[in-house]
């Protein structure tokens, strides 16, 4: 969160397929509407506009379309809450800085205006604090773009930018510092559907039916408790999901051995923990890298406009 002054605010959020992400928080995307009936617990509750909820619990299902519901606003609610509580702050007006994939910006960015436009003014409260909110401007941004853009200024010479989110890859290749369009994609190859991939071999070779968060600390190297033949088949079978995505990569003609190569995101821990070393290729694992990429372009345009 960027404190403007005279309680304004730049908050950035990154409404991934499996977290919610701000500069400085990150939590489950789950959205579980109670209705009428107030939760037993605080904890992950959220009330707006007379209805309850239970938010930040677990994942929710992907879905080809983030607004065409009230859960994207939700958690933006919440998003907002988590960064002004930490402040200590209940009350303010909010600069939202949001993205979409890098293909889909031109065409999706203003729908997603016009969907935090609907509703600028927000009052709720999460886990019994009261919010009251003002949308008062939003800002779209490239996702994977975004979270190099503090540094593009050192980027000289052609860089290729891999984000491997929970749905779909950004592919950004950088001239000097600026992104070739031309060249720049999304892919259907990300970290969901790889778990669901590695679920379906552990169940085939071992009959068991492996949570998502259990693969997860495989994937982090986070102590998980499996059996060793478990974690060697997990191991084995993203070593592949990695191959794959290169190869693929390599087909769309990227030069994967000389190019400068950064992944980025949640994603870069799994491809660092799981690849080959290579001198040409280097990670950013800050799997907020995006949120903060949006306050920080936000605030550079605010500035430019004389508004900051």
């Amino acid at each position: 969160m960027i404190n403007l002054g005279n309680n304004r605010y730049i908050i950035g959020f990154d409404n991934g397929y499996q977290f919610g992400k701000t500069a400085n928080t990150m939590f489950d995307n789950g959205v579980y509407p109670l209705g009428k009936v107030e939760p037993s617990v605080r904890e992950h509750s959220l009330k707006f506009d007379r209805s309850y909820y239970k938010v930040a619990e677990g994942r929710a299902a992907i879905t080809e379309d983030k607004i065409s519901d009230e859960n994207a606003r939700l958690l933006t609610m919440v998003a907002i809450a988590k960064e002004l509580s930490a402040a200590g702050v209940h009350k303010a007006e909010v600069i939202l800085a949001v993205g979409l994939p890098f293909s889909d910006y031109g065409r999706e960015k203003r729908e997603l205006i016009r969907y935090y436009e609907q509703k600028p003014v927000m009052k709720y409260e999460f886990e019994g604090i009261r919010y009251d909110v003002t949308v008062s401007r939003i800002f779209v941004f490239p996702q994977c773009y975004a979270a190099i853009s503090p540094r593009l200024c050192n980027m000289k010479g052609d860089y290729l930018i891999v984000d491997i989110g929970s749905k779909t890859t950004d592919v950004v290749y950088l001239r000097n510092g600026l992104p070739v369009e031309s060249r720049s994609i999304t892919i259907e190859r990300a970290m969901v559907k790889w778990i669901r991939q590695i679920q379906g071999s552990l169940q085939v070779q071992f009959g068991k039916n492996i949570p998502e968060n259990e693969i997860l600390k495989v994937l982090l190297k986070k102590g998980s408790q499996l059996p060793k033949s478990y974690v060697n088949l997990i191991r084995k079978e993203i070593r592949g999901r990695i191959e794959e995505l290169v190869l693929d990569l390599k087909e769309r003609e990227y030069d994967m051995d000389y190019t400068n190569v950064i992944y980025v995101g949640g994603g870069a821990v799994a491809v660092r923990n799981f690849s080959e070393y290579r001198t040409n290729v280097a990670y950013d694992c800050d799997i907020l890298a995006n949120a903060k990429g949006y306050e920080f372009l936000a605030d550079q345009m605010l500035r430019k406009q004389g508004a900051a």
